[in-house]
């Protein structure tokens, strides 16, 4: 996982995802991701590009730090899934919950509705 400010961006930040999000992906992307989240980070965008695999342990951290960052009034949002990750997003039925969008300047608009 790496994570970038986007500029002009304050309490917010990318995440830049690769490899396969399963158990042990997800574990440690939650690990760093949920210490981040509070009074300075409220909102979040993932990068999914990099992603290979998405099992139920990987929606599982999803929904869990969405959760996590409403609790600070945040959001999350996703991009750059490719077509058997979003089919799996899809399948049950995440697509809107997560905000998943094609681009980033995209996920940015959906936290702004």
């Amino acid at each position: 996982v790496a994570y970038e400010n986007p500029p002009g961006r304050w309490g917010a930040l990318v995440a830049h995802l690769k490899g396969r999000f399963d158990i042990g992906g997800a574990t440690t992307f939650w690990e760093s991701a949920s210490q981040l989240v509070g009074e300075e980070t409220r909102r979040i965008v993932i990068d999914m590009s990099g992603v290979t695999m998405l099992t139920s342990a990987g929606l599982g951290i999803l929904v869990r730090l969405l959760s996590r960052l409403k609790d600070c009034d945040g959001g999350l949002a996703i991009f750059g899934c490719n077509d058997k990750v979003r089919e799996i997003i899809g399948l049950v039925m995440l697509i809107d919950i997560l905000k998943v969008r094609d681009s980033e300047n995209e996920a940015w608009d959906a936290l702004h509705p």
